[in-house]
């Protein structure tokens, strides 16, 4: 099929890897590369299917259950945090690991440990199911810490005490979303406690705030990221809740043509976990000689993660 009617696309920027996910796949690189294959990553090391495929062609396996993983071998954890009990059960099996935790994730595992130390109760707003929030609350007392997904959920919790209350939240969720629980929470708690820093990671809020600067540009954008990427899935539902049609692919071969008829602009963007080479695809895709690439800048970003020794 001929695109030729689209005289325009518009990339948002800042879009695909953020640090963590950059410090993620650099130390599966290393790894790859001091060990060979096969190594183990628990969990998929970013989620990211297309990604996950080029890797397992190179000779890495996803596992979920560390009893599928021979004992010596090499395991890499993954961006999104791991359960204590991993650590343990690695250490059993006397497996040489490499974590590769986002450093922002490590810090709100650090954030419950502290305040549970300190005898607070914590309201923590994320996903069920999610490996971020399952790393987490893994750290602490379960009656110590509970799961909010939505605001009914947080008009309606009764915490076991009314004072020395905190509010911690998964990295990856949508912003607007989160602080509406996080005010209804306030309203009802007023002495609720939140960390100086919020704990929605800079790559988060800027991919949010740049598909929004796209959606003012024009009525169709593709996200590129997969369904079970917690930030990707945002970025399309606030595309859409700043009037743009928004469809979530994994890489070109999901595109549909007919989503293009009589369509002469459109935007593109990324979720932190999608690699930029999906981008290029697409682009090579669409391309024609008339075609005008634009990108929309909103922030750079320099931030860079050191990697553990390897």
């Amino acid at each position: 099929m001929s695109f030729k009617q689209i005289k325009k696309i518009y990339l948002a920027a800042p879009r695909g890897f953020c640090a963590g996910v950059a410090r993620a796949i650099a130390i599966l690189d290393k790894v790859i590369k001091k060990h060979g294959t096969p190594i183990y990553v628990r969990n998929q090391i970013v989620h990211n299917q297309r990604l996950i495929n080029d890797y397992e062609k190179k000779g890495v396996i996803f596992i979920q259950d560390l009893r599928k993983v021979p004992d010596k071998s090499v395991l890499i954890l993954s961006a999104h945090g791991t359960p204590k009990s991993i650590y343990k059960e690695a250490k059993l099996k006397q497996l040489k690991v490499y974590d590769a935790a986002c450093p922002f994730v490590t810090k709100v595992h650090l954030e419950a440990i502290r305040y549970a130390h300190e005898g607070y109760f914590i309201f923590y707003i994320g996903k069920k199911n999610h490996p971020e929030p399952i790393g987490v609350m893994s750290e602490i007392k379960a009656d110590a810490i509970k799961l909010i997904e939505t605001i009914e959920e947080a008009n309606n919790i009764i915490p076991p005490q009314m004072e020395k209350l905190v509010a911690l939240s998964q990295t990856t969720l949508c912003v607007e979303d989160t602080l509406a629980i996080i005010n209804s929470l306030k309203k009802r708690f007023p002495h609720l406690v939140m960390p100086p820093v919020f704990d929605i990671c800079y790559s988060t809020q800027n991919r949010q705030e740049a598909v929004k600067a796209l959606a003012k540009k024009t009525s169709l954008i593709l996200v590129v990221g997969s369904k079970n990427s917690s930030n990707s899935k945002n970025l399309r539902k606030v595309a859409e809740e700043n009037g743009a049609t928004a469809y979530l692919i994994d890489d070109v071969s999901q595109i549909n043509p007919q989503w293009f008829t009589n369509i002469q602009q459109f935007g593109i963007t990324a979720g932190a976990s999608a690699p930029d080479y999906l981008i290029t695809e697409i682009m090579k895709y669409f391309r024609h000689s008339q075609l005008e690439i634009e990108e929309l800048k909103i922030k750079e970003e320099k931030t860079k993660f050191t990697l553990p020794k390897i």
